[in-house]
């Protein structure tokens, strides 16, 4: 058994990351509030005050910022 795991060849061997855990999280809900604010502006000047459409809008925008959020942070780590 290898007494040292940061070899390769270690099943708990782990690539140290570029960005800190913190700095990731706070990017994914950085993008998603953005991206939501964006998705509730647009919904608010395409149908007024409906809103069932602000909601949508607002909940799209959202889980489009955190997937764009959660890309950027997965090749920033490459």
């Amino acid at each position: 058994m290898p007494q040292s795991r940061k070899r390769h060849g270690h099943h708990e061997y782990r690539k140290p990351s570029d960005i800190p855990g913190k700095q990731r999280t706070k990017g994914r809900a950085t993008w998603a509030i953005l991206f939501g604010v964006f998705g509730l502006l647009v919904g608010f000047f395409a149908a007024g005050d409906n809103y069932i459409v602000l909601a949508v809008g607002t909940l799209l925008g959202t889980i489009i910022g955190y997937m764009i959020g959660r890309n950027m942070e997965k090749e920033a780590s490459h």
